[in-house]
């Protein structure tokens, strides 16, 4: 008795249904949770490792020697083209402007005299009474005269421009450091930087591009197609975007790279001159791609895989080959076509040729699935 209810037990095992598909309980094929692959607008990009650099920048010196005045600009803030920075102590180049002045005076006077004496010796000669000699010798003097009045005037601007040179204005807009002098100091023309300006909107990002990335980028005219955003330091997008100046004339021989540049606009002074970030290339329009939730992606020695619900809903090992990654999918650039399900949960339930029960999740179902899966 005991043999023939074991022989009986077998044959009903053999014939259910949970046997046949190799399920771990007696309820039917495993159920899985699949979705299916879509196309979707993915904008391309790529990312670059930059710096950037400010338009433009100045380091304001002293074009005259003198003891340096009060300090006209507050340390850090903007200043703009044309403002007072410095004074450097005018009371000698004052004195100096005077005596040039002077000097033109008494040249002029010079000059008159020595025209008078011409003219006096040409009427002498005209009336036969006065020598060739005389008269040479007054054109001499006279053209001396002139020519000594144009070096007193020339004196004369060259004290004025120095005088000038005593107050040391902005050559351009920006935001100025540090003084690097005190007030009292003595300072000239070899006494280095005073401070530095640094224009900061717009600002510039220098980024390397290989060689092979760049040809392509020209070749199809995609210059003229994107935009440039910035990733900063603690991982934020900034909320600017800008445009591509131009490449470099030359590649660097070392790394076969050549650097490109940018624009941005900086009109909250987030950006600094040499600040590293990241520069992201993206495309102004979205392309469609096919995208597979990344939860899909299955990895083992010989690449990446996901597993596939067909339609008689048997699971098939799919090779593929994948993309850029956005979000929560990835793009699938081979082995997947728009349509097919994938399975995003349960895979640890399931192996190539078996039966499954799938249920469609939608991406907001998805994330609740993958959490109890784990």
């Amino acid at each position: 008795m005991i043999a023939r209810a074991a022989l009986v037990a077998l044959t009903c095992l053999a014939a259910s249904p949970a046997a046949a598909q190799g399920a771990p309980g007696a309820g039917g094929p495993p159920s899985v949770n699949v979705e299916q692959v879509k196309l979707g607008d993915v904008t391309e990009q790529k990312v670059f490792t930059g710096r950037i650099e400010a338009t433009e920048s100045v380091d304001v010196r002293a074009r005259v020697q003198g003891y340096l005045g009060s300090r006209q600009f507050q340390e850090g803030g903007e200043v703009k083209k044309g403002d007072l920075l410095f004074t450097i102590d005018p009371a000698s180049y004052e004195a100096a402007v005077t005596q040039a002045k002077a000097a033109v005076q008494n040249a002029k006077a010079a000059l008159e005299l020595a025209d008078l004496s011409y003219e006096r010796q040409q009427t002498l000669r005209q009336r036969n009474t006065g020598s060739q000699a005389s008269l040479d010798e007054a054109r001499a003097t006279r053209e001396q005269a002139d020519a000594t009045l144009q070096q007193q005037q020339a004196a004369l601007q060259l004290a004025e421009l120095d005088l000038g040179y005593t107050e040391i204005h902005a050559p351009i807009s920006g935001r100025i450091g540090v003084a690097a002098f005190s007030e009292g100091a003595f300072v000239g023309p070899d006494s280095g930087s005073l401070a530095r300006i640094v224009q900061q909107d717009p600002m510039r990002v220098a980024f390397p591009v290989p060689q092979a990335q760049l040809l392509d980028f020209n070749s199809n005219g995609a210059a003229k197609d994107v935009v440039v955003k910035l990733r900063l330091g603690n991982d934020a997008i900034y909320d600017q975007t800008g445009e591509i100046l131009f490449a470099n004339i030359e590649a660097n021989e070392g790394t076969d790279s050549v650097i490109v540049r940018a624009s941005m606009p900086n009109p909250d002074r987030l950006l600094y001159d040499k600040q590293l970030v990241d520069v992201i290339i993206a495309a102004k329009e979205p392309v469609q791609k096919l995208l597979m939730p990344q939860s899909a992606l299955l990895i083992d020695q010989q690449g990446t895989y996901t597993l596939v619900v067909n339609g008689e809903n048997k699971v098939e090992q799919r090779r593929i080959e994948t993309g850029e990654q956005r979000e929560s999918a990835i793009v699938v650039t081979n082995g997947l076509a728009e349509g097919d399900r994938v399975i995003v949960a349960g895979q640890q339930k399931v192996r190539p040729g078996m039966e499954v029960a799938p249920e469609d999740v939608t991406p907001s179902k998805q994330a609740s699935a993958e959490a109890s899966a784990q």
